[in-house]
C-alpha cells in the first residue's frame, strides 16, 4: 500500500445508504403518474447511474423533463432526511483527512443532490473534491472521471484507490488504472467475478485502515 495518497469514494451505497429516501421520492412520483409503487429491492437494484436514469428504469423508458422535474422536487424535499451514514464512515473520513490523505467523491448522482447529502450528514468538509454525474460531459464507468480527479488533485494512478460498492465502480477503477476496493454493503448491481473482481473487499469502515495492507482482504 506504499504510495497511497488519496482515496476516491462512490457515494450511494458506499458512504451513505440512500435507498429509503430515493424510494420515497420515486414512489411519490409514480403515484403522481398513477403507477404502482416500486419495492425497496427494485429501487436498490436501480441505483448507480444517477437519479434521472433511475426514474427511467422505473418507468421503462426515458423520463420526460416534466416527470424528471417532479421527481427532482420530491427528492429535494426528502434528500438527507432518511438516509444514513454506514457505520464508521464519519470517524474514518475524519481520521484520514487529519492524516493528510486526499479524499474525493465520485458519484453519478446529480451535483445538487450530492452536495445536499454531504451537508446533511456533516461530511462536506472531509472532501477535497466532488465530481458528480452532471459535473462533466461523461460519468462512471468512463475512466475520464477518475482521470479528471487525479489531474485536479495532482496525482498519478498509483497514488489512489477507488472505494465503491458496485460493478460499475470496479470497471471505472480498472479502466483508469487505480486500485479497486469494494465494500460488502451497498448496491452491487452485478457479480464481482472475472474481470469485475476487485483487488480487495472492505468488511466495514469501523476498522478500515487503508494505509495498512492488513486492513484489506485480497480476493486472490
Amino acid at each position: 500500500m506504499s504510495g497511497l495518497r488519496a482515496l476516491l469514494f462512490d457515494l450511494d451505497g458506499t458512504l451513505i445508504d440512500t435507498a429509503p429516501e430515493i424510494a420515497e421520492a420515486l414512489n411519490r412520483t409514480l403515484a403522481w403518474l398513477g403507477r404502482a409503487p416500486a419495492s425497496d429491492a427494485q429501487v436498490r437494484a436501480w441505483i448507480g447511474d444517477g437519479a434521472r436514469a433511475l426514474v427511467g428504469k422505473a418507468l421503462g423508458e426515458p423520463a420526460t423533463d416534466t416527470v424528471w422535474e417532479h421527481f427532482a422536487f420530491e427528492y429535494a424535499a426528502c434528500c438527507g432526511t432518511s438516509s444514513r451514514l454506514y457505520p464508521g464512515v464519519l470517524d474514518m473520513l475524519e481520521r484520514l483527512h487529519a492524516r493528510g490523505v486526499l479524499l474525493a467523491v465520485l458519484t453519478n448522482k446529480e451535483a445538487a443532490f450530492a452536495h445536499k447529502l454531504l451537508a446533511a450528514h456533516g461530511i462536506t468538509g472531509c472532501f477535497d473534491l466532488l465530481v458528480a454525474g452532471d459535473s462533466l460531459p461523461f460519468k462512471k464507468p468512463d475512466p475520464r472521471v477518475v482521470q479528471h480527479t487525479l489531474q485536479a488533485l495532482h496525482l498519478e494512478p498509483g497514488d489512489a484507490a477507488f472505494v465503491g460498492d458496485s460493478v460499475t465502480d470496479v470497471r471505472t477503477a480498472r479502466a483508469a488504472g487505480v486500485r479497486a476496493w469494494i465494500v460488502r454493503h451497498g448496491y452491487p448491481a452485478g457479480s464481482f467475478s472475472g474481470d469485475d473482481a476487485p483487488d480487495a473487499f472492505i468488511d466495514g469502515f469501523a476498522q478500515f485502515e487503508p494505509l495498512q495492507a492488513a486492513a484489506l482482504r485480497p480476493i486472490h
